[in-house]
C-alpha cells in the first residue's frame, strides 16, 4: 500500500516497481480494502489510510 500512496496511485507503475504483475497488487489492494474496510480508488477513504501510515510511521 505505501508503495502505491507513493506511485500517486499509479497501478502500472507501483506494480513495475514491486516486481510483481499487475494482477498480484490488484489482489494485495482488494486484501488492504478487506481488512481495513475502506476502498483505496475512493478518494476520502485513501486519504484516511495514507494518514493512518504517516501516523504509524511517527508512532
Amino acid at each position: 500500500m505505501r508503495a502505491f500512496v507513493n506511485r500517486g496511485h499509479n497501478r502500472r507503475r507501483t506494480a513495475q516497481d514491486l516486481h510483481i504483475h499487475r494482477n498480484t497488487l490488484d489482489y494485495r489492494l482488494h486484501r488492504v480494502t478487506a481488512l481495513t474496510g475502506l476502498d483505496l480508488t475512493v478518494p476520502a477513504e485513501a486519504r484516511l489510510l495514507e494518514a493512518a501510515l504517516t501516523a504509524r510511521d511517527l508512532a
